[in-house]
């Protein structure tokens, strides 16, 4: 099983850069390529190949709940949605996107895209996210936005946060137990695939960031209410998914199993 195809985090991974190319500093990375920059080196190094990669876009964004309507389109996540509508995306909810040819790597108008077979067609999503959800977002912005609320420590601490200078920008990284606990939030809810990543992910956090396992268990538990290590629970009761996630990982499945042992004790 391939979790995503080289032409989906190829065009992921160039398009990111794309985008911050774009935007104002610092920006905010999430999900699976805060993933990639925050322990590939140390996976590489160990492994001896590059960690999986992402075919989706994930920003973060802060939003002052004080701020009046006007304020808010001045923010950087409003500045954000018009550069990406300038630029060619099409709004999806609470995405953004854009239709490629997989075979050619050409960006399609939506005319050529319907014409396209669909297995002929990737979607380069982007998904933003904010850490409040502003009353007024959605009179606003057209749309109700993905939130996280853990996502406000990274803007409001700076050890809830790593710093990396990438592509030319600073980019702003969640700390790893920050990104430990929101694979951990999401996991139990996530289909098969999204699932799997999911756990190579909190494995790599684990054991490949700068920061110790025990340590990232512990802050993860002060971070996180003792139900969402509870509905990880099910996981222990067969190790296909473990099995699955370690053909990814390239690492033994029983580690992956032992590891969710350790979240999941009181």
């Amino acid at each position: 099983m391939t979790l995503y195809q080289k032409y989906e985090t190829d065009n992921s991974y160039k398009y990111l850069q794309q985008i911050i190319d774009l935007l104002e500093e610092p920006i905010c990375i999430l999900g699976g390529w805060a993933v990639f920059f925050t322990i590939n080196e140390i996976y590489k190094k160990e492994i001896g190949s590059s960690y999986l990669g992402s075919k989706d876009i994930d920003l973060g964004f802060h939003i002052d709940m004080s701020f009046k309507e006007q304020q808010l389109k001045n923010t950087t996540i409003g500045k954000t949605i018009s550069l990406l509508e300038k630029n060619g995306f099409q709004p999806q909810g609470s995405r953004y996107y854009k239709d490629i040819s997989i075979g050619s790597g050409k960006e399609l108008t939506s005319e050529e895209s319907k014409n396209e077979p669909s297995h002929n067609v990737f979607k380069m999503y982007i998904d933003l996210m904010v850490d409040n959800v502003h009353p007024s977002f959605r009179r606003i912005f057209k749309f109700d936005p993905l939130d996280e609320n853990l996502l406000s420590m990274v803007f409001e601490k700076t050890k809830k946060r790593t710093e990396l200078k990438k592509f030319k920008k600073l980019l702003w990284l969640p700390a790893p137990e920050i990104l430990l606990s929101t694979k951990i939030k999401s996991l139990p809810n996530r289909t098969e695939d999204k699932k799997i990543k999911d756990i190579c992910d909190i494995y790599a956090i684990s054991f490949f960031s700068k920061k110790n396992v025990k340590e990232l268990i512990v802050e993860a538990k002060i971070i996180l209410e003792k139900n969402r290590f509870e509905k990880l629970k099910p996981l222990l009761e067969s190790d296909e998914e473990f099995l699955k996630a370690a053909e990814h990982l390239l690492v033994d499945g029983e580690s992956i199993k032992n590891l969710f042992k350790e979240l999941i004790k009181t």
